[in-house]
């Protein structure tokens, strides 16, 4: 575009010229941000050019975003994208832009989900969009918001495409009750029982807390199948992303499949993405994320606690210790907890006379479909590499501690 064409445009109309041009060079080359925020923000002298451009990067925000949701991801995923290759500072400027974005929808337009991720938008920035965030600030700090905001745009608008796991928000299916609800009773229950085993001391308590957790867990996916096999709240499978986090996100990874596989779910990682998809029912995948929250706390405490025998020997060794100690805690947690499953299933037709294969058989199948339809090239990665010998069975001994069986009577010390 020629100056005087560019002269002609509304001050608005220059500054959505001026940031796409950043944004186009940053196509083609390596840019520093803070000098082409340094360069928008002395491009005019009207005073009104920084409101202008909060407005310009305020919308160019808004579209990335929601192309973005279009393209699968949520919030809490792409937040994690951005900590994992961008500055604290372009998070934050990411966070500003999506919580704009979802600030224009009204609760009803909102799945569960779609609430709650917009909730931990809230806890990260308090500002909701551009407009707000830049009220007030002077011109350095501008600068360094400018900044952030186009290497966060420029990294939003790369963002590949994935499978989407929840209706768009807006969408007309939001109101016919997909999502995950918080108010269940039962989830209560798995919640405070959990809860207890991280908080106490005693393996004794942890085990029983656990157990008791994992069999109303059981319990429940039992309920939901057969009030579903029989046509009262008929649902077809849903997924849900769980963000991995750094480090051992390869073990980590082993342990939610582990546990997803023993409760009729199913997990795919992508490594590059730091999250897993689950596909299964409602009720399992809340099931399967809970348990997995609790038993990665117990998990991470027992390691951190035998792994300080293991540092004596040199920091070379830390590492190892802990990849081998959580690969064997996914592995043998896994037997156990699919141990557990049979057997409530089992009591569960003893007490009932139910027959319950054909029943969870059918669950599985349309669980294993919706899992092909989502991901129709999946290939099977390895499993992470046992290395350290003592991290192998200090892992397997305290997946032992955290055992899955029938708990003793639980009282208070």
């Amino acid at each position: 575009m020629q100056q005087d064409e560019l002269n002609g445009l509304p001050l608005e109309g220059r500054a959505r010229y001026a940031v796409l041009g950043v944004l186009q060079q940053a196509q083609r080359a390596r840019i520093d941000w803070v000098d082409a925020a340094s360069d928008l923000e002395g491009a005019s002298d009207e005073p009104r050019w920084p409101a202008a451009l909060a407005l310009v990067f305020d919308e160019l925000g808004g579209d990335a975003a929601l192309r973005a949701w279009e393209w699968g991801w949520m919030p809490r995923e792409a937040l994690s994208a951005l900590r994992k290759s961008l500055s604290a500072e372009a998070v934050q400027a990411g966070a500003v832009m999506m919580r704009g974005q979802l600030a224009q929808y009204r609760d009803h337009q909102l799945s569960d989900r779609w609430k709650v991720h917009r909730e931990e938008l809230a806890a990260v920035v308090s500002d909701a969009g551009v407009v707000e965030a830049s009220t007030g600030l002077g011109r350095w700090d501008r600068i360094v918001l400018w900044g952030a905001l186009l290497e966060a745009l420029d990294y939003l608008g790369a963002l590949p495409k994935i499978p989407k796991v929840e209706p768009l928000p807006g969408d007309v299916l939001v109101s016919h009750g997909l999502g995950v609800a918080e108010s269940s009773r039962v989830y209560e229950k798995i919640r405070a029982l959990l809860a207890k085993a991280e908080s106490t001391d005693s393996d004794a308590e942890a085990e029983a807390f656990t157990a008791k957790a994992q069999q109303l867990i059981a319990r429940h996916s039992i309920n939901e199948a057969l009030l579903s096999e029989a046509g009262q709240g008929k649902r077809e499978p849903e997924a849900l992303r769980v963000i991995i986090e750094r480090p051992y996100e390869q073990p980590k990874s082993e342990l939610l499949a582990q546990i997803a596989d023993a409760n009729h779910c199913r997990s795919v990682y992508w490594p590059d993405g730091g999250f897993t998809t689950l596909i299964g029912d409602r009720a399992d995948l809340r099931s399967v994320e809970l348990l997995f929250n609790s038993l990665l706390v117990q998990a991470t405490s027992a390691m951190t606690r035998v792994g300080s025998i293991s540092a004596k020997r040199g920091k070379s060794q830390t590492r190892s210790f802990r990849q081998s100690f959580l690969a064997s805690f996914a592995m043998r947690i896994g037997e156990r907890l699919r141990e557990s499953a049979e057997d409530t299933e089992r009591e569960f037709t003893e007490e009932t006379g139910t027959d319950l294969v054909p029943v969870m058989r059918q669950r599985d199948e349309r669980v294993d479909a919706r899992t092909t339809e989502l991901f129709p090239r999946l290939k099977f990665g390895r499993s992470t590499r046992i290395t350290n010998y003592e991290g192998h069975i200090a892992g397997l001994a305290a997946a032992d501690a955290a055992r899955l069986t029938a708990p003793e009577p639980i009282t208070r010390r």
